[in-house]
C-alpha cells in the first residue's frame, strides 16, 4: 500500500497554481465585462470566427463612409452660404440698377458704380472662400485659389483698354459721342468673347464622392459656370461705364445689357445652389441607410461575439474574493512552523 505525504509545501503550491489559474479567467472576465464581448473570439467561436471579421469589417466600412460624409456635407455647407451671398449680391446689383435708366445725375451713377465696385469686391472674397485647406469652387482644382488677389485690377484694366481700343478703331474721341448702337456693338462683342475660364484657376470638373457603398454625387461646383460669370460681367461693366460720362441713349443700353446679366447670375447661381442641395439630400439619405445597416450588422455580431456582462460580472467578483482567500490561507500555512509547538 503506497500513501501520498502531504505537507504545507504541497498544500502552498496546489493554492499558488489555483491563484495563477484564477488571474488568468480574472483578466478575462474583466474583458469580458467592460466590452460585452468574448476576450478571444478566436478561442470562443472557432470556424465562426470569419463571420464575425465580416461583420466587424462591414460596419467599419460603413462608419468610415458616414465619417467622410460629414466633411463632405460641411463643404457643401459651406458652399451654400457663399453662394446665397452671391446671389443676394446680384440682387443688390440689379436694385442699383434703376439708377441707369436715362438718369443723369452724377450722384446716383457714382453711388451704382460704387455699388457694382463693392459686389465685385464681395464676389473675390466668397469665391476664394476655403474650408480645411481645399478651395471650394475650384472644381478638383481644390489646391488653387479660384481668383488670383490682382483678378479685379487685371480685369478692369483689360475692359478699359478693350473700351478704349473700340473708341479708337471707331473715331470716337469722347464717351459722350457713342451712340446706342455703338454701345450695343462693343457690349456684344465683349460679352460674347470674354473668356472667363481664361480668368480663373478653376477647374470646369467639379469634384464627386462617394457617399454610399453604391452611390456617387457631385459635391462642389466650379466657379467657371456661367451664374458666375454673368455676375462678374455685369459688376465689372456697370462699375466702368455708369460715370463714363455717357450719353442718355448709351446708358439706357448699358442699363439693359447689365439688367440682363444681373437676372442671369441671380438664376445662374440659384440653380447651382438647387444642383448642390440635391446632393446634400442624397447624402442625408445615404447616411440614413448605412446607419441603417450598421444597427442590423451590429446586432447581428453581438448575438455572435456578445457576452452577459451581468454573469461576467458575478464571476468576477467571485474569482476575486476566492483569490483573496487563497492569499489568506497560503500566508497561514506559510507561517506555520514546529517551532512553534517546542
Amino acid at each position: 500500500m503506497k500513501t501520498t505525504s502531504i505537507s504545507t509545501l504541497s498544500v502552498s503550491q496546489t493554492m499558488q497554481l489555483t491563484v495563477q489559474n484564477s488571474q488568468t479567467e480574472i483578466a478575462k472576465l474583466q474583458k469580458e465585462s467592460v466590452n460585452g464581448t468574448y476576450a478571444d473570439t478566436g478561442l470562443e467561436l472557432g470556424t465562426r470566427t470569419s463571420a464575425s471579421l465580416d461583420y466587424g469589417r462591414e460596419s467599419s466600412r460603413l462608419q468610415a463612409i458616414i465619417d467622410s460624409n460629414s466633411l463632405t456635407n460641411q463643404r457643401m455647407d459651406s458652399s451654400q452660404l457663399a453662394m446665397e451671398q452671391m446671389s443676394d449680391s446680384g440682387q443688390t446689383l440689379l436694385d442699383s440698377l434703376v439708377a441707369l435708366s436715362g438718369s443723369s445725375d452724377k450722384t446716383s451713377l457714382q453711388v451704382s458704380a460704387d455699388t457694382a465696385t463693392s459686389v465685385l469686391e464681395n464676389f473675390v472674397s466668397y469665391a476664394n472662400v476655403s474650408v480645411n485647406g481645399e478651395y471650394l469652387f475650384s472644381g478638383i482644382n481644390t489646391d488653387a485659389a479660384p481668383l488670383d488677389d490682382s483678378f479685379i485690377t487685371d480685369l478692369t484694366d483689360d475692359f478699359n483698354t478693350q473700351f478704349s481700343s473700340f473708341m479708337s478703331a471707331n473715331g470716337i474721341s469722347s464717351a459722350s459721342d457713342i451712340s446706342s448702337s455703338q454701345m450695343a456693338t462693343f457690349l456684344d462683342d465683349y460679352t460674347s468673347s470674354f473668356d472667363w475660364s481664361g480668368w480663373t484657376n478653376a477647374s470646369d470638373t467639379k469634384m464627386t464622392g462617394r457617399v454610399s457603398t453604391s452611390e456617387t454625387v457631385t459635391t462642389s461646383t466650379s466657379l467657371n459656370a456661367d451664374g458666375f460669370k454673368n455676375l462678374v460681367l455685369g459688376s465689372l461693366i456697370t462699375s466702368q461705364l455708369a460715370t463714363a460720362g455717357l450719353s442718355a441713349d448709351a446708358l439706357n443700353k448699358v442699363n439693359a445689357t447689365v439688367t440682363n446679366l444681373a437676372g442671369l447670375s441671380v438664376s445662374g447661381i440659384d440653380a447651382e445652389r438647387s444642383s448642390m442641395g440635391l446632393s446634400q439630400e442624397r447624402v442625408e439619405k445615404a447616411n440614413t441607410a448605412m446607419s441603417a445597416q450598421m444597427d442590423i450588422i451590429n446586432t447581428q455580431l453581438t448575438d455572435l461575439v456578445g457576452v452577459d456582462t451581468y454573469d461576467a460580472s458575478v464571476r468576477l467578483n467571485t474569482l476575486l474574493t476566492q483569490v483573496e482567500t487563497s492569499y489568506t490561507i497560503t500566508s497561514k500555512i506559510q507561517g506555520l512552523s514546529l517551532v512553534n509547538y517546542l
